[in-house]
């Protein structure tokens, strides 16, 4: 897992525009938005990884991965999709970022619904 989170950020540095547009109040407010709810299916996953009649659906985490592969996972996926949502032109900014709001808040939903509770 550390191999491929090392593999992706190096394409995306090397593959990275020379300049990004201006990055705004608005755009920290919705990467906050994505990461606030990264940050609880985060939570949620290690719920699940201390519970055995639970098991993991991402099959990039396996169905029972430990807490470490759970942080380096999450750890990785906060920076690479704040990197990304950095260096995309502004049209496509706002459509990453409000996918991924949708992806991960359909994941909490989703663990919600099968009594996952959001521990901290």
């Amino acid at each position: 897992m550390k191999r491929l989170i090392s593999i992706i950020l190096l394409v995306i540095l090397c593959s990275v525009p020379a300049y990004a547009d201006e990055w705004t109040q608005e755009d920290t407010a919705w990467q906050a938005t994505t990461l606030l709810i990264m940050g609880a299916d985060w939570l949620q996953t290690k719920e699940i990884a201390r519970n055995p009649e639970y098991y993991e659906t991402n099959p990039l985490l396996g169905r029972n991965p430990g807490q470490n592969e759970i942080d380096t996972y999450f750890l990785g996926c906060a920076v690479v999709h704040s990197a990304i949502a950095y260096y995309l032109p502004k049209k496509y900014r706002r459509y990453w970022q409000c996918v991924w709001i949708g992806v991960e808040a359909g994941c909490v939903g989703h663990n919600i619904n099968a009594g996952i509770q959001l521990k901290f």
